[in-house]
């Protein structure tokens, strides 16, 4: 061990120097941007991360993007259950601080002086100069999206890992979370596509491996973080799933993007002026009665084939029913709709 290492507290308190929740305390004082790779190495021990994983999540979140790696350790290595409740609690929260801040947006507005109630602004708030959190990361949508693709990825692997008579249960209450703190995003475009990734990670056809085989390449094969095994649940029930259960989850699903589907129309109805919403209605009618255009007026199946914003809003679209349809229809028996 070199001699910076062995001056690093977090190597140098690692149990069985001290008790699991001394080191959580440790953690919560010590942990910084620049512990982190240290931190990835320690996560790697399974017994640990199990006992400590679950309370880890909170402490990592406001140092994201460079804490990923750690978020997803404790996702593959942590107690299952165990860290499914804490995310499920941080969506909620997303969720609340969304809320709060549009509900405090019209009082700053409303003072004379450009000052908040409190006078901590000198000036107007604007979104340059948005609330910042104890740890400084800004607490404002661009953030709370960057924490919600996160957790989902989390729990994209959590999720499968959970062996149990009723996963229904955990799912459940994960959608509920899910769908709260989407909602308060507006149906942002990088939320509604870490969503889909989501659903299809829970529902989709699971392909077997690929038998090994000799390389004729001399480019060294690199290992990627979500194809990393992850560790046995601990509680584990191997009885099989309940009767129903796959059935139940399969609907959960269903009705899930049902949601999902309602809350981004929502969120374009009136993003665009000269193309509202979708405009299913204005697209059909300049294909089946082309004489009744406008003439010299860009028609909406124009703006739809030649803007890139318009695409994009066709392709969203087109994976939310297309995934609605796979939930809607595979049979109850298929391995695809396996929890």
């Amino acid at each position: 061990m070199e001699s910076g290492d062995s001056d690093n507290v977090l190597l140098k308190a690692l149990p069985p120097e001290t008790d699991y929740l001394s080191y959580l305390t440790i953690l919560e004082y010590s942990l910084t941007r620049e512990q982190l790779p240290t931190l990835h190495a320690i996560l790697q021990d399974t017994t640990l991360t199990a006992n400590i994983g679950w309370d880890l999540v909170h402490l990592l979140l406001p140092l994201l993007p460079e804490s990923t790696l750690c978020l997803q350790d404790v996702a593959r290595l942590g107690n299952p259950r165990e860290v499914v409740l804490k995310v499920t609690e941080l969506l909620e929260e997303i969720a609340g601080e969304t809320d709060e801040q549009d509900d405090e947006s019209p009082h700053e507005k409303e003072e004379p002086d450009g000052k908040a109630d409190d006078g901590r602004v000198d000036g107007p708030v604007t979104d340059s100069n948005a609330i910042t959190t104890t740890t400084g990361q800004p607490s404002d949508r661009s953030s709370g999206t960057l924490r919600f693709t996160t957790l989902l990825d989390m729990l994209a692997i959590l999720h499968p890992r959970i062996k149990t008579n009723y996963p229904s249960r955990f799912l459940s209450t994960s959608l509920q979370a899910i769908l709260s703190a989407y909602v308060s995003l507006n149906g942002s475009i990088l939320a509604t596509e870490s969503v889909l990734s989501f659903v299809k990670q829970l529902s989709g056809t699971k392909r077997p491996a690929l038998p090994p085989r000799k390389s004729t390449s001399t480019v060294p094969s690199q290992s990627h973080g979500h194809a990393q095994a992850s560790a046995p649940d601990p509680e584990a029930n191997n009885d099989g799933l309940a009767p129903g259960e796959v059935e139940l989850h399969r609907r959960l699903l269903e009705s899930f993007l049902t949601f999902v589907a309602e809350v981004y129309l929502s969120s374009v109805a009136s993003q665009w002026e000269d193309a509202p919403g979708m405009s299913w209605a204005t697209r059909y009618q300049e294909v089946m009665q082309p004489d009744k255009c406008v003439p010299g007026r860009q028609k909406c199946c124009e703006l739809y084939a030649e803007v890139e914003e318009y695409q994009q809003k066709d392709a969203i679209v087109g994976q939310i029913l297309v995934r609605h349809s796979f939930c809607a229809h595979v049979p109850a028996n298929s391995s695809g709709t396996s929890p």
